[in-house]
């Protein structure tokens, strides 16, 4: 019999066994790192956004307990927001009443639709986010037009982003080498989230 013609050998039972205990116990553990993760990340965002509320601080440096070595940082994006139109109607309108060479209509099938042209509503949109307000001044005439069915509206929601350190001359090990180390030690514990503030305990019922 040749090598192509010998039997598929089933892998030994007891190592099988092993394998797929492992994975799945691993598998468990994951899913009760990602809730309990899912579950600090929300308070952190929190208290993130309450201090920068309180004191328009942006950034923090994350530290081991001993309050100096740093192993993170985490700093606040603001959010983006932008024109745009919210009642085609009227914004159409004010096109053809102010620059009616700016307007025109098409006939489809059924309907007459107005349009503005694209490039000119492209212009006031981006004069009114520069200015952060529903107004459009005129580069020729200098005049300065409310400008209706227009508003500033979010496009992106301020966010927080975290940077584990890098490696210097001074520190050899990186963030999240300094953090497994910190942890192996018992310096942080990641079983369960530190305790409130004794005045934030909730109060017994």
């Amino acid at each position: 019999m040749t090598d192509v013609d010998q039997k598929p050998q089933a892998p030994d039972p007891a190592y099988l066994a092993a394998i797929l205990r492992h994975r799945q116990a691993m598998a468990a553990q994951l899913d009760r790192a990602k809730a309990m993760f899912a579950e600090v990340d929300t308070d952190a965002t929190a208290l993130l956004a309450q201090q920068y509320t309180a004191t328009k601080s942006t950034k923090a440096d994350v530290t081991l307990p001993d309050g100096e070595t740093k192993f993170a940082t985490v700093t606040r994006v603001g959010g983006e927001t932008e024109a745009q139109v919210t009642d085609r109607e009227a914004f159409h309108a004010w096109v053809r009443d102010t620059y009616p060479d700016q307007w025109s209509f098409k006939i489809v099938p059924a309907r007459t639709e107005t349009v503005v042209d694209g490039a000119f509503a492209d212009r006031v949109l981006a004069a009114v986010t520069a200015a952060n307000v529903a107004e459009y001044a005129d580069p020729e005439s200098g005049v300065v037009h409310d400008v209706p069915g227009v508003a500033i509206r979010p496009t992106r929601k301020a966010y927080f982003r975290w940077l584990f350190t890098r490696t210097s001359k001074s520190q050899p090990l990186d963030g999240r080498e300094l953090a497994a180390q910190a942890i192996r030690a018992g310096q942080i514990s990641t079983d369960s989230p530190p305790a409130l503030p004794a005045a934030e305990q909730p109060a017994a019922e």
